[in-house]
Order: structure tokens, then C-alpha cells, then sequence
């Protein structure tokens, strides 16, 4: 009769380890699992609200636009016009800076159209002798709204002519390098004023 031999202490702690690691790893994976289906049904969730409100949203900006004050509305009145171009004369040169004792940026813009320019944003290059750029920048030249700040100029009228000072001290040009610099300038947005109906 053969007896029965008995389990060694280190591998009934192997088998032991072993198995709190499996359950251990099917417990995760159910968590995990749990998890996802979760995250599932909230980003559903998530993304069907967004939906609907975005879609709302732009369903109700007529709306909402009806229900702006008078004055909002009319700044917010105009139309891109590319062909009003022809109407305005824009010209940049670059004067004396008395702090920098450079020379500093300035643009000439005239309307000589019949519409109140509302938006006016211009491309401005300080060219070499080779006429390759030297530096570049957007100044925006007439806005919706005139405010103390010196980015927000105001609209342009019919016949007004407008001088813009550049104010940025990087755009400013040493002295000693002045006479070699040559200013280009082109229109790159136009937005015309429209009364709003009933005005």
C-alpha cells in the first residue's frame, strides 16, 4: 500500500499565489470591462447632448439676433466686399520715432467710395532694396466700434481719410537702416456696413 505523499510547502505556495494572481486578473479584466461599458453609455450620452444643443444653438440664432438691442445689431450689420477695393486708396510709409530714434510705421487710407467701411484689415511689408521682406504683419485698420484702445479705430467714412500710427516697437526700423527700407501695403479683408431694415 503506497502512501499518500504530501504537498511541499513551496509548492503550495506557488499554487497559492498562482491562484489569488488568476483571480485577481479575471476580477481586472470584469472591472475593466465594466468600465468600458460604462464610459460607453456616458460618451453616447455625452455626445447626443451635444448634438442637440449645438443644433439648437444654430436653430436659434435667428432668434437671437432678433433679440439683440438696436445698437449690437447694427454693428453686427455688414457684408465682406472684396470689390470695394477699388475705392480705397492705402499707402504705408515710415516716419521719425522721437523715443526710438528709429522710424516708425505709418498708414495713409482713404475712402473714396460712398460706403462706411466697417471692417478694414491690411497687409503691411517692410521690404529691402532687393524688395524681399524684411518683416510682415496684419494691421487692422477700421472696426465696428472706435474704443480708446489704439487697435479698435472705428469704421471708415466716405471721403475720410484715416493715418494709422504702428505702435509696435519691433515694427519700428532703425534709423541707420531706414533709407533702405521700402513699405508695401495690400488690402486683405473688407467689410462693408448695410443698415439693418426698419433703420
Amino acid at each position: 500500500m503506497t502512501g499518500h505523499t504530501r504537498m511541499s510547502p513551496l509548492t503550495a505556495l506557488f499554487i497559492g499565489l498562482f491562484g489569488v494572481g488568476a483571480v485577481g486578473i479575471a476580477s481586472g479584466t470584469l472591472v475593466v470591462l465594466y468600465g468600458m461599458r460604462i464610459i460607453d453609455t456616458k460618451a453616447n450620452e455625452v455626445l447626443g447632448f451635444a448634438d442637440n444643443t449645438i443644433s439648437k444653438t444654430i436653430d436659434g440664432l435667428p432668434a437671437l439676433f432678433d433679440s439683440l438691442p438696436r445698437a449690437v445689431e447694427e454693428l453686427l450689420s455688414d457684408r465682406r466686399a472684396p470689390e470695394y477695393a477699388a475705392n480705397l486708396d492705402v499707402a504705408a510709409d515710415f516716419v521719425v520715432d522721437e523715443r526710438s530714434k528709429g522710424r516708425r510705421p505709418v498708414l495713409t487710407i482713404t475712402n473714396k467710395g460712398s460706403e462706411v467701411v466697417s471692417f478694414l484689415a491690411v497687409r503691411v511689408a517692410a521690404l529691402d532694396t532687393r524688395r524681399l521682406p524684411i518683416r510682415e504683419w496684419t494691421e487692422v485698420v477700421a472696426t465696428p466700434i472706435a474704443l480708446e484702445d489704439g487697435d479698435w479705430r472705428g469704421p471708415l467714412f466716405p471721403g475720410d481719410t484715416r493715418y494709422a500710427v504702428v505702435s509696435s516697437s519691433w515694427r519700428t526700423v532703425p534709423a541707420d537702416r531706414a533709407e533702405q527700407v521700402i513699405p508695401a501695403v495690400e488690402i486683405s479683408d473688407i467689410r462693408i456696413w448695410q443698415p439693418s431694415e426698419g433703420l
